[in-house]
């Protein structure tokens, strides 16, 4: 069993479709999604909102002027509590200046910017917006940012109007307030406490799925080792094999040797790709990285016991043809895990909710599932619970595996 053992070793690391199915694609794939996702996982922040104003005389002497200026050069820097680190607010609004009203609605209508401010003689602010509908907005694609633009404007706006009020009816009903500056900083504030809550253990990603489907997917690929590995030891494969038929070992022990083999490459295999996803790509497993390992431990054990079965079938092709099967059957169940993209991952929660045991018979979505209950439950529980489908289907597949091997019958050697 042991000579096996070295034996399935030397020859799945010297074949190529091998290398490249479970070990090279993974690591291309990841690479891939890096560019893919790239703008996905890039922090949102909010771009500085482009609005002209009309530089005049009543614009110089408003104090509206101040609180555009003030928004449009951000907050001072602050120091962190980390020592050395410093942060800045950014900037609300890109200021874009215009010596009259008609220069402000042509930069307006050629979408320079999303509005206009300007103060009438009473030095009260005024808003101009473009229509939904404006061409200059449409044409470039931008329907959607130019709505969240325009509240922004639109809030600006209607919050000096509010605030310049609430001062004018303090002073003309009880002016010794505004004696008191905290007060009436405290009453113009906005400010409102919050606390940030997360429902996943990981700060929340939506990219980080399509990395646990394609964990699901390399688990798959990673079969087609145990179907070479047990396909090399079949009688007709090759003139070795059929010695070691007649040998004195049993065919189980080969058998046995043949899949610890394939297991262990197919855990190497994994890991490796696990190794860049977590230090090359970046996908943060929140200090699980050893429950993750004992993960891909178990996938490797659910990978031999699907490739033990399909090099057990004495199919015509031998192992070209079992690595077919092999191909389509993932490819095919890699869909139904969500990797292909955005609908498919859709499709892949609806075919759960209506049918949840999909989820445990599908070796590609369970996989997947497995290290998503990692990311998205404090508890161990769904993870082990999976862990343990996984270790449990490999067992099945070897037991239906074992019995087909010893028992095929040749007509010659």
């Amino acid at each position: 069993m042991l000579s096996t053992f070295r034996v399935t070793v030397r020859m799945l690391l010297r074949t190529p479709s091998a290398l490249v199915w479970a070990l090279a694609f993974p690591i291309i794939m990841s690479t891939l999604f890096i560019f893919m996702f790239s703008g996905m996982r890039t922090a949102e922040s909010i771009e500085p909102v482009p609005v002209a104003v009309v530089h005049d005389d009543s614009w110089d002497v408003s104090p509206f002027s101040f609180v555009v200026e003030a928004l449009s050069v951000g907050d001072e820097a602050e120091v962190g509590e980390a020592e050395g680190t410093v942060s800045a607010a950014a900037p609300l609004l890109e200021v874009v200046e215009a010596q009259d009203e008609k220069t402000a609605r042509d930069l307006l209508a050629s979408g320079e910017v999303d509005g206009i401010y300007m103060v009438d003689e009473e030095l009260r602010p005024q808003l101009i917006v473009a229509p939904e509908t404006s061409s200059a907005h449409l044409d470039s694609g931008s329907g959607a940012g130019y709505a969240v633009n325009r509240t922004i404007l639109e809030e600006v706006a209607s919050s000096y109007t509010q605030s310049r009020a609430l001062i004018e009816e303090i002073a003309r009903t009880n002016p010794s307030v505004l004696i008191d500056y905290e007060a009436v900083a405290r009453a113009l504030s906005r400010s409102a406490s919050a606390e940030r809550v997360s429902f996943t253990r990981a700060a929340p990603d939506q990219t980080v799925r399509f990395y646990y489907a394609l964990l699901g997917m390399a688990t798959l690929f990673a079969a087609q080792l145990a179907m070479l590995a047990v396909a090399n030891i079949r009688p007709t494969a090759s003139a070795t094999a059929a010695r070691r038929c007649i040998a004195g070992v049993s065919r189980i022990r080969q058998l046995i040797g043949a899949l610890v083999g394939s297991w262990l490459l197919s855990l190497t295999f994994l890991t490796v790709a696990f190794v860049y996803m977590r230090f090359v790509v970046g996908i943060d497993f929140e200090g699980r990285e050893g429950l993750c390992l004992l993960g891909l431990a178990g996938g490797a054990v659910l990978a031999t016991g699907i490739g033990a079965v399909v090099g057990s079938l004495p199919l015509q092709g031998g192992a070209s043809a079992g690595s077919g099967i092999l191909t389509a059957l993932t490819c095919v169940l890699a869909i139904f895990a969500g990797l292909y993209g955005e609908p498919t991952m859709e499709l892949a929660d609806s075919i759960a909710r209506a049918v949840p045991i999909s989820t445990w018979v599908n070796p590609a979505k369970l996989v997947c599932d497995l290290f998503y209950s990692l990311y998205f439950y404090e508890s161990i529980v769904p993870f082990a619970a999976r862990l343990a489908a996984c270790v449990g289907w490999g067992v099945l597949f070897f037991l239906i595996a074992a019995p087909m091997f010893r028992r095929q019958r040749y007509a010659h050697l």
